[in-house]
């Protein structure tokens, strides 16, 4: 069972003249201030040429709007998704087989350190302790917020987020009180963190950019259950319903 994150950074309109989005849906997006009315789009374009290259479907099925506030194929048979913006990026995470998704994504210094400092108060005795103990305060910070959102996106639980959810980041564990059985990987590049939550069968994330000439690129493959996926990876498994033979894969900031 594989997940895919591709993720688009521009500013004119992804695949303009040639757009798989229902005209309905762009009629809606008529009335949204012109910055939201261009990530709106860009976003439901980024879903449909993903739903095109995984599932070979030619035109974005119909979107409804959940009890959560998220948006989700109105088809239950179709596969979860989320969504994410950071700065000018749009991304987009697909879970296939009856999976879910939580995508979140956080440029590294666009908060400053009161913010950062702020972000933190609520924390657990453990995720502060992590993030004390990392050479990058701001990095680390960004790491921990971005796993949680994802997270939150995931099981729904958008109001009372810090009391259903802890992290264990040194020992690569998670506890939802919403969602028992998940796991989450967060990535630290020089300027973006990044974090996808996905059911535990997911056993391949496969990364795409797409760039300005709507060309696609395959990033890399992430196994999850393989250790060391990556030097500032961070990668969390639920406390509850371990998978047999499966060890907790945590990577340290050097």
């Amino acid at each position: 069972m594989a997940s895919h994150f591709v993720r688009w950074m521009g500013n004119p309109p992804l695949s303009a003249g040639t757009t798989r989005v229902p005209q309905d849906v762009i009629n809606s997006a008529e009335r949204l201030p012109d910055k939201r009315r261009g990530r709106f789009l860009a976003a439901r374009e980024l879903l449909a040429q993903l739903m095109l290259r995984v599932y070979g479907i030619q035109t974005l099925p119909m979107l409804i709007t959940s009890s959560t506030g998220r948006p989700c194929f109105a088809d239950p048979q179709l596969p979860d998704f989320s969504i994410a913006y950071a700065g000018n990026m749009v991304g987009v995470l697909l879970a296939e087989e009856g999976g879910r998704a939580g995508l979140d994504m956080e440029i590294v210094r666009a908060h400053s350190r009161q913010t950062q400092d702020a972000l933190t108060q609520d924390l657990s005795s453990g995720e502060k302790a992590w993030i004390n103990a990392q050479q990058d305060f701001m990095e680390a910070v960004t790491q921990i917020w971005t796993l949680r959102q994802s997270i939150l996106k995931l099981t729904g639980a958008t109001d009372g987020g810090i009391d259903s959810l802890r992290l264990h980041p040194a020992a690569g564990r998670l506890r939802s009180t919403v969602f028992p059985d998940i796991q989450a990987v967060c990535d630290a590049e020089p300027t973006l963190v990044w974090s996808c939550a996905l059911s535990p069968a997911t056993e391949r994330l496969h990364l795409w950019e797409i760039d300005a000439q709507q060309q696609w690129h395959a990033l890399r493959e992430v196994e999850m259950s393989k250790p060391n996926i990556g030097p500032r990876t961070l990668r969390l498994t639920s406390l509850p319903g371990e998978r047999s033979g499966s060890a907790p894969a945590v990577d340290h900031h050097p």
